[in-house]
């Protein structure tokens, strides 16, 4: 069972998350923060598919230039931190939409990503302006704009709220890509090391 949930664990996330599409569109009569997480939901499950499978090779990048070797396997059950964390980042806004800012880390979540993106372009020497992921990360970053606006618009969340959101977002991401890194039996901390010996390269 545990090597089934490694192997295919973007395939469960992805039936989990067309799940809770699904369950929501029989509920009906959603908030508008609800109606941004599914929004959300469904980018992030194209957007795990276009770095993973189509086109793909994000991890092989990411693994060639710490200099690990990382097999099948390991490259699959990398999906397991990540589900953990998109699915925690989309349920808890969900369940829990009359708190507005339940949404910031997901919001948070979108916005980096279409940064770091356009970063891996570089990083990685991409022959073209993308990057595996790239599009729908894109995509995240201008929904996040949007909600932004909506929310600041109508004053509902506080400068002070924004910035717990940013917080929890980078404390739970570090923690995934913490566990991630062991996973391929890396240390965390030379991950940051490689990372600024490749961009004094550059």
């Amino acid at each position: 069972m545990v090597k089934f949930i490694k192997y295919y664990a973007l395939e469960i996330y992805t039936i989990i998350s067309m799940f809770i599409l699904v369950v929501a569109g029989i509920i009906g009569d959603l908030s508008l923060i609800q109606k941004f997480v599914l929004v959300y939901i469904f980018l992030f499950v194209l957007h795990e598919w276009e770095e993973m499978k189509y086109p793909g090779s994000l991890t092989k990048l990411i693994a060639n230039m710490l200099g690990v070797d990382i097999n099948i396997e390991q490259e699959r059950a990398s999906r397991i931190p990540t589900s953990i964390l998109l699915l925690t980042f989309t349920i808890t806004p969900f369940i829990f939409h009359n708190y507005p800012i339940t949404i910031l880390p997901l919001a948070f979540l979108g916005l980096f990503e279409g940064l770091v993106h356009i970063f891996f372009i570089k990083l990685f020497k991409c022959p073209k302006f993308y990057s595996p992921g790239m599009v729908t990360a894109e995509i995240q970053a201008i929904v996040t704009i949007i909600l932004f606006a909506y929310l600041i618009e109508n004053n509902i969340l506080s400068g002070f709220d924004y910035l717990i959101g940013a917080l929890v977002m980078f404390a739970c991401f570090i923690v995934m890509q913490k566990t991630l890194t062991t996973m391929i039996g890396y240390k965390y901390s030379d991950v940051y090391k490689n990372l600024k010996k490749q961009l004094v390269k550059r």
